[in-house]
Parts: structure tokens; sequence; C-alpha cells
């Protein structure tokens, strides 16, 4: 007996371009210590995924993407950010004016009805220290390395909602075995509990503090397993 053909649901749909859009391994960067991850899980949605850029001036960021809202498969406005960010960011060597014509190209896109929009969380390790600029929710913050914990503000509103809106960045100083994690979005006290796990895994390799995070994010919520992405920097 012939089965049947099986459209894909939008979820999977949206899983497949996920996978597909991750890369392989993180970007290395002179002076820091780098690691990064998302989690998939088999019926998520695919929306969110980490990634990296190249700047004109050689620099090279790291990004965390997560698509809220409902509407088309999620992954398709991941696909849209990652390829905006990686092909406009050889025309900028500023993250202001990037993400002012990032959010531009995503407002462009967005499909009347369907209310979706990303948030991002943007890091560019250079010159011993990281500049940070957040668009809707991303939480992030520094972990110095005597533990005092310092967490990164919003710069506006979520990626394609506001046409025109010129987002602010700011500059953190690192010492060495300074760290800073940025995750999707989790709740303040995951958040605050992820930071204070960090603190306690000085010294181990970036790797391994990425993949205790992911496995204490999957702990913190059993009933319900959900995609997270992770960027770990750590000053050398």
């Amino acid at each position: 007996m012939q089965e049947e053909d099986r459209t894909p649901s939008f979820d999977e749909i949206s899983r497949t371009i996920q996978r597909g859009l991750l890369p392989s391994e993180a970007p290395r960067i002179s002076g820091f210590d780098i690691a990064a991850g998302t989690s998939l899980v088999d019926e998520g949605p695919g929306r969110t995924l980490w990634d990296f850029f190249e700047l004109k001036d050689g620099r090279v960021g790291l990004v965390n993407l997560t698509v809220k809202g409902s509407g088309l498969p999620p992954a398709h406005y991941l696909a849209v950010a990652r390829s905006l960010l990686r092909e406009l960011g050889r025309d900028h060597d500023d993250l202001q004016g990037f993400l002012a014509r990032i959010n531009s190209g995503l407002s462009t896109a967005v499909v009347e009805g369907m209310d979706q929009y990303v948030d991002a969380g943007v890091l560019l390790p250079s010159d011993g220290g990281v500049e940070w600029a957040g668009a809707g929710i991303c939480p992030g913050a520094v972990i110095r390395r005597d533990g005092v914990f310092q967490e990164f503000g919003s710069h506006g509103p979520p990626l394609g909602m506001m046409e025109g809106f010129q987002y602010g960045t700011e500059r953190l100083e690192l010492g060495a075995g300074d760290s800073v994690i940025v995750l999707s979005e989790v709740s303040q006290g995951v958040f605050r509990g992820a930071a204070d796990l960090v603190a306690s895994l000085q010294g181990k390799p970036v790797g391994e503090v990425v993949t205790t995070l992911h496995k204490a994010l999957a702990k913190a919520q059993p009933d319900q397993p959900v995609e997270a992405s992770v960027l770990f920097v750590r000053k050398q």
C-alpha cells in the first residue's frame, strides 16, 4: 500500500531551515576564547540561533537571534536576518549604522498582518573589551573574574518592528578572566542563575561552559524543553 504524501508542518520547515543556518564552529578572535551553541528541540519551533559576521574593518562580531510572534515559519526571519548581517557587515565599521540598516531591511521583509520580529543581542569583541547592542529582549551580562555581575541593557525594539529606529551601543572593558554571556529569551531568575553558574565555572574550557549552561537551562524547564542559544566570550 502506497503511503500518502504528507505536507511538512510550519515547525518542521522552520527546524530544517534553522539547522541549515547554524554555524559549525565559533570564530576565532585574537585575545578572546569564544564558544557558542543552540540547543535543538525535536518538536521545537526553530526560532532561535547564534551566528557571526565580519565588519568592513575586519572585526568579527557575534549575534544571538530569536524570532517572536506568529505567522510564517520563524526560521524564515532567521534566514533574512542572518543574510543581512553577513552581507551588510561588509559596508560598515560601526554597530549603530549596521543595526539601523539591518532593522530597515527586516522592516521591509515583514509580511502585513503577521507580527513577527527579531530579538537580537550583538557582541563585538575588540581592543580588550566588547561593544554590546541589544534589540528587544536578549539577556546579556559581564561576569567579572571576582564574580561581580554587570547586566546589559536593551537599546531599542526588536529588529523589524520600527523602521528608522537608531540603536545605541555600550562599550565594556574586560580584564583577563572576565566573561560575557548572552542568552536567548529566559526569565530574569533563570538568567541570574545562569550568570551565577558561569561565575562558578571560572577557568573551565569555554566549550564546557556552554555545554553546562545548556544542560542547566534544560533542567530548569524539564516539562517543556525550550530552544536556547548561548554566546560565551572570555577575555584571555
